[in-house]
């Protein structure tokens, strides 16, 4: 039998397999087939949402993840820390909240800035981690400027005016003493002018805000020099001056008053009164009443 072979297609003749689909149908397939495999993701997500799953999920393939990152090698073998002298190894390790082994990627280094940062002694931290094994941390601790006297109370104050502890202050006691409210966040600036006059800072005792604008020096033997409002820096050096060169703080002086630029008010204990004075002229004679701080 010969072989049978496929009819030829008369001319013009349409193939009915290879019929088209009509325009309306493909654009219709064309958006509708996205928009339902979205609606399915959608209605997945929503059900994983409500029942639960999807966080189990989240969280299973999270830990996982660490995991495998750690066993690759990047997990905490070293903690580097510069800049540390007062805070304690301790107050770092329970900030940093990391443990060896640890995977590095797990370590939160805003979290350990922000604990460092509150720690007392610290004024500011940087934290970062450095791959694949190393937490880098760099503090930068206040520095002591002063203790503050305020009502009986003492505090350690920094540059800044920022106190920095109340407790185990004896260590500190070589440090200036200021007294008063608002004496903090002045003390940095008529300290640094002290300094500039070493022999009277070494008598000074104490340095007194008076009225939320000036200072009074109390010197150890109990003398009280009276500061300017303005033009500190000047009194003082007019203050070295009559101390160290003249010795008036060895001359029966109670307070010194350089509070005005045309004079200098010396105020001295009573003299010794001469032999024979009668007692009538003893009584006339009164020291005269100190005057009032302002």
């Amino acid at each position: 039998m010969p072989p049978v072979r496929p009819a030829r297609r008369a001319k013009g003749m349409k193939n009915p397999r290879k019929r088209a689909w009509p325009r309306r149908v493909k654009t219709a397939i064309r958006f509708a087939l996205p928009a339902a495999v979205t609606g399915a993701m959608v209605a997945a997500g929503a059900w994983l949402a409500v029942s639960g799953e999807g966080a189990r999920a989240v969280a299973k393939a999270g830990a996982e993840a660490l995991s495998f990152s750690a066993r690759a090698g990047l997990r905490v073998e070293n903690v580097l820390v510069t800049g540390r002298k007062r805070v304690t190894r301790a107050a770092v390790r329970a900030a940093l909240q990391a443990r060896r082994g640890m995977p590095i990627i797990a370590f939160d280094p805003h979290g350990a800035k922000a604990r460092l940062e509150k720690l007392a002694w610290v004024r500011a931290a940087s934290v970062e981690r450095r791959l694949p094994d190393t937490i880098a941390i760099r503090i930068f601790e206040h520095r002591p400027l002063a203790l503050w006297q305020l009502k009986g109370r003492l505090a350690l104050i920094d540059v800044g005016g920022k106190v920095i502890t109340r407790w185990k202050l004896s260590r500190y006691w070589r440090l200036p003493l200021v007294v008063g409210a608002g004496a903090p966040e002045h003390a940095a600036a008529i300290i640094r002018t002290l300094r500039a006059h070493p022999r009277l800072k070494a008598r000074v005792r104490a340095l007194v805000r008076v009225s939320a604008r000036r200072w009074n020096l109390e010197f150890k033997n109990g003398v009280i020099a009276r500061l300017p409002e303005k033009d500190a820096a000047r009194a003082l050096a007019t203050l070295d001056r009559l101390v160290t060169r003249e010795g008036l703080l060895d001359r029966g002086v109670v307070a010194i008053d350089l509070r005005f630029k045309d004079r200098l008010v010396i105020r001295t204990t009573a003299r010794p009164k001469a032999a024979g004075m009668k007692s009538k002229e003893r009584r006339r004679k009164r020291p005269t009443r100190p005057s009032k701080d302002t």
